[in-house]
């Protein structure tokens, strides 16, 4: 058993050791939720399983089967224990939980941190009953536990996004400490919708997964949401720690396949958790769609042993594609550019831009050897396709240099525009931010060098955490946009991602910008688009 000596979360002081265990790579399986939402049965969960069974889902790895919200009854035993719906699973959480191990699935149990259970009014939740609800789920023979964060302020008010409480990892800890007690191990999946602040930190030491992101829906825009959240997560995902897209809409209906694609790729390279949301039989979900979540060389990206997330390595707003690079064991590499346009379009990818001088190159969706690749390779792209290449035998360029760094706190400001000066650790590299750049507002950089003309690389240091949460369920898309003009040319819009866990914590993204001089005779000014804010600037690298 792996043990795990835990950090002091936040105002915390306790420690999670053996009984919370952690899978060394994202948990595969399915959950009720997305095609049944709050109204699962026996038959259904059951059925389900035989499913994964007999469409050779398990053998891939989906083996984690959880019944998700409406499974309970409303009123808990005399002894204080949570009861199974008898209606809905008239065999009961032992005879379940046996059916699914003699499959050789795991049995997933779910609760929450509140008063009650997300979806209902009267479900009770394990808001207070922690001890007794994580001896109960053991004694049910449960395997793991996603844990919501419904009611957890109120009996009254099921989503509360803003009050401290419901930020607080207080609740999360005190169940981690309760499973840790118990005789069973437990994967702990925690479920806290990425709301409040330094997720990544805290929600990391205790659980196996953490959600990062309020939930996903049956809309293509919901895809750029949630990678727009993950993109900071790569600072605390590693082997037993997972950040959670939320669960897939493959084979909902909901996507184009070409879409589904993308969709599970993005969850891939992320390193999240892949679990099915659809129903698992022919009859509802088509052929299509069971080929896309059971391709063995996109699975086997997700579940690599060195557990290291993708990064966004160039963003390419105006022209709606993105590159993103991850690190896979054996000095191997994944490469993913994404196409965000809703057409098709030819990309030109500097491989030596981004770190590569030579590879072998492997398309995996295509499943085609490319043999040795270097320099610029154009790729053809499908409206919302992301191109996934495995790279071996790779050899390194020389990295870009820095030309010189530019501090927007040394920069001329206008309109709104204020300097911020942040503490030790924060706003990195400088410790100093400019925020509020509005309508009117600038940020003017004077004299800056390159070393030839023509256009450059970037290294934009910026904060960001403009969280859509309720803004979710409509455009909220976790971005905030600037613009970047060189001598006075036409500027051109960039959409910044989160940047980490709060509004202090800094990240670079890569753009390429046009129009420099050579020489120290350029000047660049950065504004926001339109009336909404631009994202915290820190400063800049000129990279060539």
């Amino acid at each position: 058993m792996i043990t795990y000596l835990l950090s002091i979360i936040l105002h915390l002081s306790a420690f999670v050791h053996a009984k919370n265990v952690r899978s060394p790579t994202p948990p595969l399986g399915w959950n009720s939720y997305n095609a049944y939402g709050c109204q699962p049965s026996e038959n259904i969960i059951t059925s389900n399983a035989k499913g994964l069974v007999d469409l050779g889902l398990a053998n891939l790895g989906y083996t984690r089967v959880t019944t998700d919200c409406g499974w309970l009854s409303r009123n808990r035993d005399s002894q204080g224990r949570l009861q199974w719906n008898s209606t809905l699973f008239p065999s009961g959480p032992h005879a379940l939980g046996d059916y699914l191990h003699g499959l050789g699935l795991k049995f997933g149990l779910y609760s929450g941190g509140g008063y009650f259970q997300c979806g209902s009014t009267d479900q009770p939740a394990s808001k207070g009953h922690e001890v007794i609800d994580s001896q109960t789920f053991s004694d049910w023979g449960g395997d793991s536990l996603k844990y919501d964060n419904c009611y957890a302020v109120s009996p009254d008010v099921m989503v509360d996004n803003q009050s401290e409480e419901s930020i607080s990892p207080t609740r999360f800890q005190t169940m981690a400490n309760a499973i840790d007690a118990v005789e069973r191990d437990f994967e702990y999946y925690v479920c806290q919708w990425g709301i409040g602040y330094n997720i990544g930190t805290w929600a990391s030491a205790i659980g196996n997964t953490w959600r990062i992101s309020n939930d996903i829906y049956n809309a293509w825009r919901s895809i750029w949401r949630i990678t727009n959240e993950v993109v900071p997560y790569w600072k605390h995902t590693k082997a037993g720690a997972f950040a959670d897209m939320d669960m897939l809409i493959n084979g909902l209906g909901a996507l184009s396949y070409e879409e589904e694609r993308f969709h599970f790729s993005m969850w891939a390279i992320n390193k999240s958790p892949l679990i099915l949301g659809a129903k698992i039989n022919s009859a509802s979900t088509t052929k299509e769609s069971f080929d896309i979540v059971k391709n063995e060389e996109v699975i086997a990206i997700n579940q690599d042993s060195l557990a290291s997330q993708a990064r966004l390595v160039r963003r390419h707003t105006v022209e709606e594609w993105d590159i993103w690079l991850g690190e896979l064991s054996n000095s191997r590499f994944v490469l993913g550019v994404a196409n965000w346009k809703n057409n098709s379009q030819t990309v030109q990818v500097d491989l030596n831009a981004i770190g590569i001088r030579t590879a072998d190159a492997r398309d995996v969706w295509a499943k085609r050897n490319l043999g040795s690749v270097s320099g610029v390779q154009t790729i053809n792209l499908v409206g919302h396709e992301l191109k996934l290449w495995t790279l071996s035998n790779v050899f390194a360029s020389t990295p870009l240099q820095s030309a010189g760094y530019y501090a927007a706190a040394k920069a001329s400001l206008s309109g709104s525009a204020t300097i911020t000066t942040c503490g030790s650790g924060e706003c990195l590299p400088s410790g100093q931010k400019v925020g509020y750049i509005g309508s009117g507002a600038a940020v003017t950089f004077s004299s800056v060098s390159a070393k030839s003309a023509g256009t450059k690389v970037l290294g934009v240091d910026f904060v960001q955490y403009d969280i859509a949460t309720d803004s979710a369920w409509g455009w909220g898309d976790n971005t905030r946009n600037l613009t970047i003009a060189v001598n006075g040319g036409t500027p051109k819009r960039w959409a910044f991602p989160i940047s980490g866990g709060d509004w202090l914590e800094s990240d670079r993204l890569l753009v390429e910008v046009g129009g420099f001089v050579q020489g120290a005779r350029n000047q660049v000014v950065i504004r926001n688009v339109g009336s909404a804010w631009a994202p915290d600037l820190v400063g800049f690298d000129v990279l060539e």
